[in-house]
């Protein structure tokens, strides 16, 4: 059965949607790479047992903060293609 125009109205939506979330993903994907090389440049230039010590248990919370924003980015994606497939049975 053909989509209605009010359908196809909500499937260019959505599909704008998709793609504002794929831009932050590449934002959320540089940002991420750009602060890895920032705690490896902290943890290879201090001296400090201590301050390494500190500067890695950083980068891994943050790492695992910025794991979680990727996650629930591609999950609104997910939910978004599946709200499109709904609209086209």
């Amino acid at each position: 059965m053909p989509l209605t125009p009010s359908e196809r109205s909500q499937v260019a939506s959505y599909k704008v949607q998709i793609e504002s979330y794929r831009k932050d993903l590449q934002n959320i994907k540089s940002r991420k790479a750009s602060r890895s090389a920032y705690y490896a440049s902290a943890i290879k230039n201090t001296n400090d047992p201590n301050s390494k010590r500190s500067y890695r248990q950083s980068k891994i919370s943050e790492m695992e903060r910025i794991a979680s924003e990727i996650d629930r980015k591609k999950d609104d994606i997910d939910r978004i293609k599946g709200y499109i497939a709904n609209l086209k049975k």
